[in-house]
């Protein structure tokens, strides 16, 4: 969906060798040879596709004078690189070659670059900018900021101890054997038990057809995600951060 208050280009970088999908969106007025524009890094969350959940970001983002990128993660979506594999490590990779790539995008204003992440995605942007002092501004709605935290939080005790073990003993099964287990995803986050209908994903135009699949391992990689750990190397430059409870 566009509308003509912006434009929207299908464009692609590297990232660890992997072709990276992303939407750019301009203002609709702005043309070569204008003033360069601040530019944000839309970022996803565990789905790790630029086409659904936080599409309406870089629309509004936008609409607002800003250019905003929102790429795929390696392995999602159009993305190259293999599936079913979620690595936050490798995520915060396309991240900052992310911003190299609007380094060279005409109308980027380089000195004027920010991240956005929502969920999973506010943890990256949260890692990504702890390292990359390009990243002027982080803005983290709703994120997750630490993996095993996060992941025992939407369980009981007994649920989570149960979980914990089983991701250790699949772990040590695969060390040993060479055998690789998947997971649904919803198995890793449950959805609210109290909810009448379970979310679907809002997938803009024809996408990829989601895979809700992914390797126990990106489960071990999630408990060892700490984005707290490193927010302190943001300062001094702003962080924004939205919460929410239920």
């Amino acid at each position: 969906m566009t509308d003509d208050t912006y434009t929207k280009k299908d464009v692609a970088f590297y990232s660890d060798g992997h072709r990276i999908t992303a939407h750019l969106y301009r203002p609709a007025d702005w043309r070569p040879g204008d003033p360069a524009l601040p530019a944000v890094i839309s970022l996803t969350g565990y789905s790790g596709r630029k086409n659904v959940a936080t599409v309406d970001i870089p629309r509004h983002m936008a609409r607002e004078g800003f250019l905003a990128l929102a790429p795929d993660y390696v392995g999602y979506g159009e993305a190259e690189g293999p599936r079913r594999r979620h690595r936050p490590l490798e995520q915060a990779q396309n991240v900052y070659d992310a911003a190299t790539y609007l380094e060279t995008v005409d109308g980027v204003d380089v000195e004027r670059i920010g991240v956005y992440g929502s969920s999973f995605g506010a943890a990256n942007a949260i890692w990504a900018a702890a390292f990359d002092p390009r990243l002027k501004v982080v803005v983290s709605a709703v994120g997750v900021h630490d993996g095993a935290r996060w992941l025992r939080s939407v369980r009981s005790a007994y649920d989570w101890y149960k979980f914990r073990d089983g991701v250790q003993a699949e772990a040590q099964q695969r060390v040993v054997t060479g055998e690789k287990k998947d997971i649904y995803r919803y198995d890793i986050y449950p959805l609210d038990p109290d909810a009448t209908d379970k979310p679907t994903m809002t997938v803009e135009e024809h996408g990829v057809a989601d895979d809700p699949y992914v390797d126990m391992e990106s489960v071990e990689a999630a408990f060892r995600y700490k984005p707290d750990w490193v927010v302190d190397r943001i300062s001094p430059r702003p962080v924004l951060f939205f919460a929410a409870g239920y």
